[in-house]
């Protein structure tokens, strides 16, 4: 495979979260992101990682990430939007042909997972994980059902989300929109975005009680 990179944001602020640092809960023994960052590592696909921290949790993460396991992992200051501490962390990285942007409050990624994302770039320079939408959709407004919105070709997006390095790097210097997944910058430039298998089990911990349901996961795989 040509060289990777992968970039873990912790930067956000979680604000549904109640003034917790979900990135930093304990879950099954470790904080949230170093369940990530380390399947990432254990995947051996990545030459060099990057972990985006926010001024208020830099100097853990660092902490964190000073054992000699974590050699090929940088900790670096994330800026104000989610597309700022990409944006910062791109810098770090472009020595790398493929580059792998991935949410650090989704402690369940599996190797699978990344694998996956990894093998898309045979056949694409942009791919994310999706999964269908099985619930009913409404349109709602001022409280009142508008429509029911027809599900067949609505799919939910994950993280890792997989991109060719020149690629994504131009297109985070080309808009400066808010956007909330980098996907979102490569369809604004009208290239294709190509999908695989998303991970049902691969949840992103926004609301307290995804804390619950994420140890009850790890805490499985953990006992198999």
């Amino acid at each position: 495979m040509n060289g990777f990179s992968a970039i873990i944001l912790g930067a956000g602020t979680g604000n549904r979260m109640r003034g917790i640092d979900k990135i930093l809960t304990t879950i099954c023994g470790l904080p949230v992101i170093l369940h990530s960052v380390d399947e990432f590592l254990r995947s051996g696909i990545f030459e060099t990682m990057t972990v985006v921290a926010n001024a208020n949790n830099i100097s853990k993460l660092e902490h964190l990430m000073s054992g000699p396991q974590y050699r090929t992992v940088q900790v670096i200051l994330g800026g104000i939007r989610r597309q700022d501490s990409v944006k910062n962390a791109l810098a770090t990285t472009n020595t790398a042909d493929y580059v792998m942007i991935h949410d650090g409050a989704r402690p369940c990624v599996s190797i699978d997972l990344i694998e996956r994302a990894a093998k898309a770039t045979q056949t694409s320079d942009a791919a994310i994980p999706v999964l269908p939408v099985t619930d009913t959709i409404k349109r709602v407004k001022d409280f009142k059902v508008v429509s029911t919105v027809d599900r067949s070709n609505l799919y939910l997006t994950q993280t890792p989300q997989v991109f060719k390095y020149s690629s994504i790097a131009k297109f985070h210097k080309m808009f400066g929109a808010n956007v909330t997944d980098d996907s979102l910058l490569v369809e604004m430039s009208e290239t294709d975005v190509s999908t695989f298998e998303g991970d049902p089990e691969n949840i992103k911990i926004t609301n307290p009680i995804d804390i619950e349901i994420a140890e009850t996961i790890l805490q499985r795989r953990k006992n198999t």
